[in-house]
């Protein structure tokens, strides 16, 4: 079966290269899509969908930013199972500064360069915010268009999605700095988890997902 997987914001498929899954399933990577001008989330998730067959049974899953975009896809498509790792299932999970963005509109103001300087991405924003020392970030986070950094912003902060997923695991860390673990419901704690804990933690993510691929 094959298990759909869709990285967070910027990131590539090399966010997955960790984890070990069992051989009966079969890891495809969805890449992120160039925005179309002022698209909705919605036509979007519509067009990256265009790449599951949904004639055979299929997984879903998904990191930060892309765990919010399988939640999106279970608006018209029917998964057999979702797999959400460090992101939100829905406006009331989001921190604060987000939705002071969301209000403000101040995520608009930020300028291009901030967004697409190697500098900027390699040793300011993401080591912050992930709290992490991981060697090749640039590798991982390919997709710097401004365009595309600034419209996915923009649809994150005011993100609204109350669809109701019942088929669902969610693994959370407890030291992730961007969608902090006190703001989060109904997921698997993951001790010492940062936001990109899927890397760091790969092993024990890997155990956690073919025990429940199992019993599918």
């Amino acid at each position: 079966m094959k298990i759909y997987q869709i990285s967070g914001l910027g990131a590539n498929e090399k966010v997955f290269k960790n984890l070990r899954m069992l051989p009966d399933f079969e890891p495809v990577n969805i890449p992120w899509l160039q925005p179309e001008k002022d698209e909705t989330l919605q036509h979007y998730t519509e067009r990256m969908a265009e790449k599951i067959n949904t004639n055979e049974d299929f997984l879903l899953m998904g990191v930060s930013f892309g765990g919010m975009i399988v939640k999106e896809m279970n608006r018209f498509l029917d998964p057999k199972f979702n797999f959400l790792i460090s992101t939100i299932k829905d406006r009331s999970e989001m921190p604060a500064y987000m939705r002071f963005s969301s209000h403000t509109g101040l995520h608009k103001i930020v300028p291009p360069v901030f967004l697409t300087s190697d500098n900027f991405l390699s040793y300011s924003l993401f080591r912050k915010l992930y709290s992490t020392k991981l060697p090749d970030l640039k590798e991982i986070f390919e997709f710097r268009d401004h365009y595309y950094l600034k419209w996915s912003m923009d649809r994150i902060v005011n993100w609204q999605n109350n669809v109701e997923m019942k088929n669902f695991i969610h693994f959370h860390g407890d030291k992730d700095m961007v969608f902090p673990f006190s703001k989060i419901h109904d997921a698997v704690e993951i001790q010492d988890g940062t936001h990109v804990m899927i890397m760091r933690r790969a092993k024990l993510i890997s155990e956690l997902i073919n025990n429940k691929l199992e019993n599918l």
